[in-house]
């Protein structure tokens, strides 16, 4: 389709112009654009240049602008589709420092509440478990394992194919994974994988503790 003014890749507030879409019934060129917060939709050319139409006009009203601000170890890319159903806060699109992409409460953001992906409490909860001298004497001792009665629970040991070191953590070289796994009596209370050996540990540690007599 032949065209009298190339707009592409301009933006006009907060749509940017993709390609030409077609023709109106007065003759303006018709153009699809996107919208920031990542709908599209077809404007005619004069309503783009005049600021006419500046949005989709289905995305939220922002009270906060986030964009390009840090948070911790967030970067805040764009605003999100999404939401808060209980709040109705807006939602921000985020990339952590570890390269994670995760949706984030604008509200949660700004006040501290969530300061990177999840990556910073994993970190914070390893060196709680290889600095607590209790946990860590207690971490796959069978001995201080008890059922509801205070019973130690015989059946946890190191299997053969154990390449951590920590009792119902091991590596899977078919699924290149780090498995946790607790048997309770018989009953399998835990199994998982992960890709992070630190992840395992924690599982297998948080199922000891849930297991554990108090």
């Amino acid at each position: 389709m032949k065209i009298r003014v190339d707009i592409t890749g301009q933006r006009f507030a907060k749509l940017v112009a993709l390609y030409p879409s077609g023709k109106a019934k007065n003759g303006n060129t018709i153009w699809h654009c996107v919208c920031d917060c990542g709908r599209e939709t077809d404007v005619e050319l004069q309503h783009l240049k005049a600021g006419g139409t500046k949005s989709c006009g289905k995305c939220q009203r922002i009270r906060y602008d986030l964009t390009g601000k840090i948070f911790g170890r967030l970067k805040v890319i764009k605003v999100a589709l999404n939401k808060s159903k209980s709040s109705n806060n807006t939602y921000w699109l985020c990339k952590c420092i570890c390269g994670n992409i995760i949706e984030a409460d604008g509200y949660r953001l700004r006040k501290g509440s969530v300061k990177s992906c999840g990556c910073l409490r994993k970190e914070k909860s390893t060196v709680q478990i290889r600095t607590n001298i209790a946990t860590l004497n207690r971490m796959g001792n069978n001995s201080s394992l008890k059922d509801a009665k205070g019973n130690p629970i015989q059946s946890i040991k190191i299997g053969a194919r154990n390449t951590s070191g920590v009792i119902g953590v091991s590596f899977d070289n078919y699924t290149q994974r780090w498995l946790a796994r607790m048997m309770v009596k018989g009953t399998l209370v835990l199994n998982a994988s992960f890709n992070n050996f630190n992840d395992a540990v924690e599982a297998r540690r948080e199922a000891e503790e849930k297991y554990l007599k108090k």
